[in-house]
């Protein structure tokens, strides 16, 4: 066993819960787990909005397309909004919820809920929204051209795919969130540090059954060395310098 092994604490809180054992340490794992996936999604939701302010900044100095630009600005809206939802008002299906409106300030709660019926009213299921920012975003008409025998029908549809004062609203509120969702990770982990140590000086067998979890997923391997090799100022909080480290040794019982 070297000092570079990492071990699956996701594995061992299943087969911990699959066999009655541990609850405190399987709660602790699958909380962490959870609020740590959500940072991960309030990340990418982030990076998004921080694209398309660039994007949208950058006037005729880039070389796409109208078409491209709708397109790129439309996706990066959407999917900022879906990642933030899912990160704090989805129900989850596989994992915790750790988000409670009343963890924002007031201001924030309200740009919360724009977020949410724009997910709702327009994203998730098709619907023309209320107006945001004095202008609807779609505006549909089916029309008639007597004068165009061709094509006297037509279908007429236009989306504004990005407000500018919304996007920055969403970065705001994103920002923050993401803060709060760092310091409960911070609060998770640590806890996890505390069980483990007290069950490393009690020698307790489930730090044996750790060691025999290494990390094999191919796909995590490669984003583990990845976060060693390029760590990300935002995911400092992963790193927690400031608690104990826990040895495994082999063998103990």
């Amino acid at each position: 066993m070297t000092a570079a092994t990492v071990y699956n604490l996701s594995e061992l809180a299943t087969v911990l819960s699959a066999d009655g054992q541990h609850p405190d340490l399987v709660e602790a794992i699958e909380r962490a787990a959870a609020v740590s996936s959500a940072h991960r999604d309030l990340r990418e939701a982030l990076l998004g909005l921080n694209l398309l302010r660039r994007l949208t900044h950058a006037g005729d100095e880039t070389p796409l397309s109208d078409d491209d630009m709708t397109t790129i600005v439309g996706s990066l809206m959407t999917n900022a909004i879906i990642l933030y939802a899912r990160a704090t008002d989805t129900k989850p299906i596989a994992r915790r919820k750790w988000f409670g409106e009343g963890k924002l300030p007031t201001d924030l709660r309200a740009v919360h809920r724009e977020l949410m019926q724009l997910r709702d009213k327009e994203i998730a299921h098709f619907g023309k929204g209320q107006p945001v920012d004095g202008a609807p975003l779609l505006e549909e008409a089916l029309v008639l051209r007597p004068s165009d025998r061709d094509h006297q029908l037509g279908f007429l549809s236009s989306r504004m795919h990005n407000r500018a004062a919304l996007a920055r609203r969403a970065e705001y509120l994103v920002e923050m969130v993401l803060a709060l969702c760092e310091e409960t990770v911070s609060k998770r982990h640590t806890d996890i540090h505390r069980l483990l140590s007290k069950l490393a000086e009690a020698k307790d067998p489930v730090m044996a059954q750790l060691g025999t979890m290494p990390l094999s997923n191919p796909r995590l391997l490669a984003a583990e060395a990845s976060s060693q090799r390029n760590p990300a100022p935002c995911e400092s909080v992963g790193n927690f310098s400031g608690t104990a480290v826990v040895e495994i040794h082999d063998g103990d019982t």
